[in-house]
């Protein structure tokens, strides 16, 4: 299951008042989603370790049918509901909403998160006296995010593109001066094989911050760094972040049809895991005024 990841704009201090916000999820009442339909915020309602996850099961109209006796087809009676998990982590300001794909013609993901924002935006006016403003993450164009883990972990994986597109590498990257020349010439002016991708490994005991070609490559200008794994020595494990998923929030082994008890602890497990990529991917992506 993943999570398409937004930024919750302003300054508000969230501290002591969390539960305030589940409470006044809990009780809210169906809305009227038009068509004679309905949608709900779902009681079970979780909050724990500064994450609070929810649903929001929308009313659609079945495409489906049912065979009767006389073998005769009928649309099946009723309107079921689609369920779409939600999270806010207070700590890194993040806001996650299931990366949802409907098939009923009444729901879409756009007015799934129009519908959760409006709720959001006034249970947060009524708690903290503030507006709920949701911002998409956007991926970003340049390396410098990747830079910055670069700088400061172990880095044990790195996949590296464009580079037959690069430009001219001028910052020396070896402590030889008479290495830094040779290797820039030819890597800016001799190297004709064409190469276009880098993916480079280490051994488990070893790392890639001292490569020659890997600084080489991330120094380039034009080169796009798609993916880098590092050793988190504060979590003990490695992690790997990827470009095209910068947006997004993996959660591991749930299935779409999980029960909601089950799912919401491995959101809340899952967040707190790995809260310094949410809290690095909002930093990108923030504005002067809200940093």
């Amino acid at each position: 299951m993943d999570f398409k990841i937004y930024r919750i704009f302003g300054d508000t201090n969230y501290e002591g008042k969390e539960e305030e916000i589940q409470n006044h999820l809990k009780n809210l009442d169906f809305f009227n989603a038009g068509q004679g339909l309905k949608f709900v915020i779902n009681s079970d309602v979780e909050y724990e370790r500064g994450v609070l996850v929810g649903s929001i099961s929308e009313e659609f109209i079945p495409n489906s049918y049912e065979v009767n006796e006389d073998k005769s087809l009928e649309r099946l009676q009723g309107e079921p509901y689609e369920r779409t998990i939600f999270a806010i982590d207070f700590n890194s300001r993040s806001f996650l909403l299931q990366n949802r794909r409907y098939s009923p013609k009444n729901l879409e993901p756009g007015r799934t998160l129009n519908r959760l924002t409006e709720i959001l935006n006034r249970a947060f006016n009524e708690v903290y006296k503030a507006p709920f403003v949701a911002l998409p993450s956007l991926l970003p164009e340049g390396n410098e995010m990747f830079l910055r883990w670069f700088k400061v972990n172990k880095v044990t994986a790195i996949d590296v593109s464009n580079i037959n597109k690069r430009g001219s590498l001028s910052e020396d990257i070896y402590g030889k001066e008479s290495f830094n020349d040779s290797f820039k010439k030819f890597w800016n002016e001799e190297d004709n094989s064409k190469l276009d991708f880098l993916r480079i490994r280490s051994k488990a005991d070893g790392e890639l911050n001292g490569n020659p070609i890997v600084l080489a490559a991330i120094h380039s200008p034009d080169v796009v760094i798609d993916s880098i794994r590092y050793y988190d020595s504060e979590e003990d494990k490695q992690i790997t972040v990827q470009r095209n998923q910068l947006d997004k929030f993996v959660v591991k082994d749930v299935a779409r049809d999980e029960d909601s008890i089950t799912a919401f602890q491995q959101v809340i497990n899952q967040v707190n895991e790995n809260r310094r990529i949410l809290r690095n991917i909002r930093t990108e992506n923030a504005t002067e005024e809200d940093i």
